[in-house]
């Protein structure tokens, strides 16, 4: 179902709801359209502006409606009892109820087999602990802590850092704060060089900062270890939201080591448990717990192993496929298997 309609005293922007009957849940439709039909604003041009309107919490770094341009993932969303938001002159689609765990799916994962797509869910899964927290461990341990690290190690780190005019917390803001300086250069020069700028330009301010003196090796090294991390992300949405949250997680662990750590992530944890997307726990399947759901979280169980859509989404319609479809091999008759080729 399509269900159109017009947002923009001036622009009158055609706004498309898109599910499926049957399977969607009636409340959730409600929802969605009753959010955008009070929004009362001269031009829509973009979908980012309906997302601003609609999510649950506003002032939440994290995002809570799933942007994106690629056909099959609505698709894909749609058959899950989601609902899709198209807006006139944008090839990006709003994607609703979104929870965090769909942010760290990516299609691919269900195009390969699923062995496969749980060992790369799972890869995905290390980079963003080390994407949120690979920093604020090492100025907490080389801060405060020294006396978790092994000897040997110990000893090149203070080799490296003898002369070093900043303190550990300063030198990780500094290269930081770089490597996000080039990034967002390299978005925004021409294509065919903006890559390489930022690539080039990260090893050459690098190399040139730890031959000044300025910065340790191994910071420059952890720094780009977490930068290539966030680059794993399927979502840019929830890059960008890891990259903020890094630096008030470095502070506190530069203030009060991993103690002040730990109480940034228990403090982002209870803001994440409280959070909603469309009125649904954003982490739905985990909390509250589905044990159904979890064949698609924290592995990506077989698709004959996947006969029930999420619970949390879909209250109407849960069976998407029939029972016992997982394959096996023919039954061996007199010696000789049934069927096959001959």
């Amino acid at each position: 179902m399509f269900e159109p309609m017009k947002i923009g005293r001036i622009t009158a922007t055609d706004i498309s709801v898109a599910y499926i009957k049957g399977i969607a849940s009636p409340d959730l439709i409600n929802e969605v359209k009753q959010r955008l039909q009070r929004i009362d604003i001269d031009g829509i041009l973009e979908s980012g502006y309906l997302e601003e309107f609609i999510e649950d919490n506003p002032y939440s770094p994290f995002p809570q409606i799933m942007h994106t341009e690629r056909p099959d993932r609505v698709a894909a969303a749609l058959l899950q009892g989601r609902i899709a938001i198209f807006t006139d002159g944008t090839p990006f689609v709003l994607i609703v109820p979104a929870e965090f765990t769909s942010f760290l799916t990516a299609p691919e994962d269900y195009y390969e087999r699923f062995l496969v797509g749980t060992a790369i869910r799972w890869i995905r899964m290390v980079a963003f602990a080390i994407s949120l927290v690979l920093p604020s461990i090492y100025i907490a341990v080389t801060t405060f802590h020294v006396e978790m690290i092994p000897t040997r190690l110990l000893i090149s780190i203070t080799s490296y850092r003898q002369g070093l005019p900043f303190p550990t917390l300063m030198e990780a803001f500094m290269m930081e704060l770089t490597f996000e300086i080039l990034r967002e250069a390299g978005v925004r020069l021409p294509r065919s060089i903006g890559q390489a700028v930022s690539i080039v330009g990260a090893l050459v301010i690098g190399q040139a900062a730890v031959q000044a003196g300025i910065v340790s090796p191994l910071m420059v090294i952890i720094v780009a270890f977490t930068g290539i991390a966030s680059f794993a992300f399927p979502s840019y949405n929830l890059g960008i939201s890891i990259r903020l949250l890094r630096f008030p997680l470095m502070l506190l662990a530069g203030l009060l080591g991993l103690f002040g750590m730990m109480f940034g992530i228990i403090l982002i944890s209870i803001h994440v448990a409280g959070l909603r997307s469309l009125g649904v726990p954003y982490l739905s399947s985990l909390a509250p717990l589905h044990l159904t759901d979890l064949k698609d979280v924290l592995v990506r169980a077989p698709w004959w192993a996947m006969d029930e859509r999420p619970a949390g989404i879909s209250k109407i319609n849960r069976r998407r496929q029939a029972l016992n479809l997982k394959p096996a091999p023919p039954p061996i008759k007199n010696g000789k298997k049934r069927g096959g080729i001959r």
